[in-house]
């Protein structure tokens, strides 16, 4: 059973909250700086 696109768009919304959420806890974690544009690019896709 997969996802809707819709379903998957709520999805990347929900993780990018997440990661916007850990980059104030920790503003200078490149790794979450590179997650978060991909996510963001992801959800731009669509």
């Amino acid at each position: 059973m997969g996802m809707t696109n819709k379903q998957f768009q709520g999805f990347l919304r929900l993780a990018l909250a997440q990661i916007n959420r850990a980059l104030i806890e920790t503003p200078e974690n490149k790794e979450l700086q590179e997650l978060k544009e991909i996510f963001q690019s992801m959800l731009e896709d669509e």
